[in-house]
């Protein structure tokens, strides 16, 4: 059972996501929300009251976790005696809030039962130093804190051991045995925590650390273990303990993390499975609009900066799930019309779909159609001749194609972005590109740029002989696996 649990790092005074273009939008989208759930100040509620010793006549700020990112939220003057004063709303967000002294050093606190309380540290050594009032949720915190901070410091003693000790088994088995009695007393003093106070901050933190631990696997009919047991057990239990109405979690650095690990490292990797899962998963925080807009944001950007082919299958699934049929009622009108646009971009271009045909003129001023070009694997070339990065790959491709041409049935179309038909031969000529070579400006079905979503060169899509796409964006040291795994197993759309 993993219940390891460290603070993240503050990486700056405000973390902000940055992507292009869709990526840009949905990062707006998503602070729109940040902001949106911050309430006016006009009401009564949470009343902090801070002492630092060693700092004053300075100003701190107040920042929290937010997602895989800190963000800051208020900054408090520090009078001459380390004193000030954090005040809040009744209904303010609840979660894991920093108190930051510089961009190094900094304390956590819990902004959550407790409305008024007091915390008191030393601003050279503050976790250690703490000293709470009048708030049982952040005194079981720092209990917990402390602990493992303390078993961590005696697991690391025991590992220097370790790796100075001369090779002797025993006293290897010796230190060994000791790491492992440590972390069960670390593991058993979190459980008990997460029993005895199952309503606190801490307990929330812990049962979202927590990882199924494998029973005994059972024996089938034929006496034999079951080998998918594990993975079946680990896979149904992983959310135990989780409350996906609790937008809490947001606000820790642990939420994020481990619906990462399971998109990534739990779930098999297939669109549709995990189109599957998203879609229960949602489902559960449909009841919480902050988790429901949360969870809806993670899978947009996940799926829709994925570099995994195939995987824009997934983006285009939540698109039409949730943006087109107005249920993100939160995002502007503008960036849903964007996210929506971009959607509609990629839908031509997913895996199983036919390639949009392209009719361009070749080195001749000759009409050929992509569509007419007889082959059983067709390699769609993207380049242009004063890409670097085409120059470098075109020796692979051409070594390639000369050996599987003929087996199995390989074909290339290259569409050339330059204008001039002048350059276009010479770098044909100079780099022996042996295959079918067009002119992607001289066309008669509208800009390839749009068509095939081409920002860059060199880019790589691969065909069937039903000119349906296979594989895309795929380097060109990958093709060969690629094809011969696919001549296997074809791929089912």
């Amino acid at each position: 059972m993993n219940l390891n649990y460290r603070n993240n790092s503050l990486d700056g005074t405000h973390k902000v996501l940055n992507y292009t273009y869709i990526r840009m939008l949905l990062t707006l989208l998503f602070a729109g929300w940040i902001c949106f759930f911050i309430p006016s100040y006009g009401q009564q509620g949470y009343e902090i009251k801070f002492k630092i010793n060693g700092l004053k006549d300075t100003t701190c700020m107040i920042g929290n976790y937010y997602s895989n990112g800190t963000y800051i939220k208020d900054t408090l003057k520090v009078d001459g005696s380390g004193r000030c004063v954090f005040k809040a709303p009744a209904d303010y967000p609840r979660g894991l809030y920093l108190f930051v002294i510089t961009e190094k050093n900094y304390f956590d606190f819990v902004i959550n039962n407790d409305h008024k309380f007091s915390i008191e540290t030393d601003r050279n050594d503050p976790v250690r130093k703490m000293v709470i009032k009048d708030s049982p949720d952040n005194e079981l915190f720092y209990q917990y804190i402390k602990f493992n901070g303390a078993k961590y410091e005696q697991i690391q003693q025991w590992q220097d051991k370790i790796k100075n000790a001369v090779e002797k088994k025993d006293s290897l088995d010796i230190y060994n045995k000791r790491i492992d009695e440590i972390s069960k007393e670390m593991i058993a003093f979190k459980l008990a925590i997460a029993k005895n106070n199952p309503s606190s901050f801490t307990a929330l933190l812990i049962n979202a650390m927590k990882e199924p631990e494998i029973p005994e696997i059972p024996l089938l009919q034929n006496g034999r273990k079951d080998s998918t047991f594990a993975y079946r057990y680990f896979k149904a239990h992983f959310w135990d303990d989780v409350d996906f109405t609790d937008d809490r979690l947001i606000r820790t650095p642990v939420f994020y993390n481990k619906l990462k690990k399971y998109y990534d490292n739990v779930l098999i990797q297939i669109p549709d499975t995990i189109i599957r899962e998203l879609d229960a998963m949602v489902e559960k925080a449909r009841s919480n609009p902050e988790m429901f807009k949360y969870l809806i944001w993670f899978t947009t950007y996940r799926y829709e900066t994925s570099e995994i082919m195939g995987f824009d299958k997934i983006f285009v699934h939540i698109v039409d799930k949730y943006y087109v049929t107005g249920q993100t009622t939160w995002v502007d009108k503008t960036v849903n019309e964007n996210v929506i646009k971009r959607a509609n971009k990629i839908r031509p271009l997913l895996i199983g779909c036919k390639a949009p045909n392209m009719i361009m003129q070749d080195t001749s001023l000759n009409l050929v159609s992509m569509h007419n070009i007889q082959a059983k694997y067709l390699m769609l070339l993207f380049w242009d001749p004063d890409c670097g990065h085409c120059e470098q790959e075109m020796p692979k491709i051409k070594e390639f194609y000369d050996k599987n041409k003929e087996n199995p049935g390989l074909e290339i179309l290259a569409i050339c972005s330059d204008t001039s038909l002048v350059k276009m031969k010479n770098s044909i000529k100079k780099k022996k590109m042996n295959w079918i070579n067009v002119n992607g400006p001289r066309t008669l079905t509208g800009d390839y740029h749009a068509q095939y979503d081409i920002i860059s060169t060199p880019v790589i899509y691969l065909l069937n002989e039903q000119k349906e796409i296979i594989a895309k964006r795929i380097p060109s040291d990958k093709i060969g696996l690629f094809l011969e795994n696919y001549i296997k197993h074809p791929a089912k759309p």
